[in-house]
């Protein structure tokens, strides 16, 4: 029998789980952006409709698009004009999904509202992502992700000195998530009601759902797991040359046993959680002495031999060369139009040990507008007309 490291990771999915589907996004920045990017890794096709000239303001930052948009195609529609509105229209008849990203009631005002398209539709899953929700009294609010960590209470206020903006886009990233969970799922009830759905995605209820574990307690008077832990064994250890590691035993008094045992600190092995927890200002001081003698190399062997929860701390650029990642093949390369080599990080999901596809790069601006144009029957005189008068972008 093989061990558990020993699987192997499969070819891509030749088959990928959402293939046939159609989905338009109007949805920019990040939620959208990282919503779609899913779905098309498995295969659904997504076609990002920009606006003309500029496009997803998050263009201006190569890196950030390139991140989130491989796998799609770009038409350039300006909906404010007649001719294309018409052309959206007829691109949402052979679709099974939108999403967008615009305040609610920008859609309705466009008269591209979930009840118009759903109505032309009826089988269309319309989601609408914005700051705090369809309703309530933030509803017409602008906020991007450091708003609303603040209001989910995921900031705190320091005491001295100015606070640093959060680096990870927890909403962003959550009510990314939540997004595509809400496509799938509301396509999979399509198949037994025959009908579409709208799909309200607040970024501000994502955080807070994110939040339950503190929430719950707070609002029940109940008492929290500590997050961060409290355990000693629970933490940035220094080892020789200045370098660090992490070690994360949250409550396994065996892992601590055995932590102890390895650094001569037998007096505390058979203390358990809550003793350490308590005695913590007694323990973590000669805990840091025994490891800052160490090397990295030398701990992490004897932490991985005796099973101690454990990681190594590694800065951006050792990511893509970390033997882990390598094993799991998390990064992968795509050969663009222009001859340039991309990579790109995978998603995490794999089907039967079989990877997602990464087909394509990010597209250019309005890249599959001619394509897209043919396929929804425009007569190449038609084309020409609708680029003239700028109701679509060539790209």
């Amino acid at each position: 029998m093989s061990a558990p490291g020993d699987a192997k990771i499969k070819n891509e999915i030749t088959s990928a789980p959402l293939a046939g589907f159609r989905i338009i996004s109007l949805a920019e920045q990040y939620p959208g952006p990282l919503a779609t990017m899913l779905l098309a890794d498995l295969g659904a096709e997504v076609i990002l409709v920009e606006r003309p000239v500029d496009g997803d303001p998050s263009r201006r930052f190569e890196g950030h698009f390139e991140a989130l948009n491989r796998n799609k195609k770009s038409v350039a529609i300006n909906l404010k004009s007649k001719e294309g509105r018409n052309a959206f229209l007829r691109l949402i008849d052979g679709s099974d999904a939108l999403i967008e990203g615009f305040r609610p009631g920008v859609m309705e005002r466009l008269n591209l509202g979930q009840e118009t398209l759903r109505e032309r539709q009826p089988e269309l899953v319309f989601v609408s992502v914005s700051s705090f929700g369809q309703t309530g009294p933030r509803s017409t609010v602008a906020g991007h992700d450091l708003s609303i960590q603040g209001a989910a209470a995921l900031i705190d206020d320091p005491p001295n000195g100015e606070m640093l903006p959060p680096r990870m886009a927890l909403a962003d990233i959550a009510s990314g998530m939540f997004s595509s969970l809400g496509i799938v799922v509301a396509l999979l009830a399509r198949v037994t009601s025959g009908k579409g759905a709208f799909v309200d995605v607040s970024m501000y209820d994502s955080v807070v759902c994110w939040m339950a574990p503190f929430l719950v307690p707070e609002m029940n008077g109940l008492t929290p797991a500590p997050l961060p832990p409290s355990d000693p064994g629970y933490g940035v250890f220094k080892c020789a040359n200045n370098q660090r590691v992490t070690i994360s035993i949250a409550g396994e008094d065996h892992m601590w046993k055995e932590l102890c045992l390895l650094l001569g600190l037998e007096q505390f092995s058979m203390l358990t959680e809550k003793e350490r927890i308590a005695r913590r200002n007694e323990i973590s001081p000669p805990l840091r002495k025994a490891l800052s003698v160490h090397s990295l190399e030398w701990i992490s062997t004897r932490l991985e031999e005796r099973k101690i929860a454990f990681g190594p701390i590694l800065k951006l650029s050792d990511i893509p060369e970390d033997p882990q990642i390598i094993a799991r093949q998390m990064i992968a390369k795509v050969i663009s139009d222009t001859g340039a080599t991309r990579r790109y990080v995978r998603q995490p999901l794999l089907f039967d040990g079989h990877l997602s596809q990464i087909m394509s790069a990010a597209p250019r601006l309005g890249e599959h507008t001619i394509e897209i144009l043919t396929a929804l029957g425009y007569s190449i005189e038609e084309q020409e007309t609708l680029f003239a008068t700028g109701a679509v972008y060539k790209g």
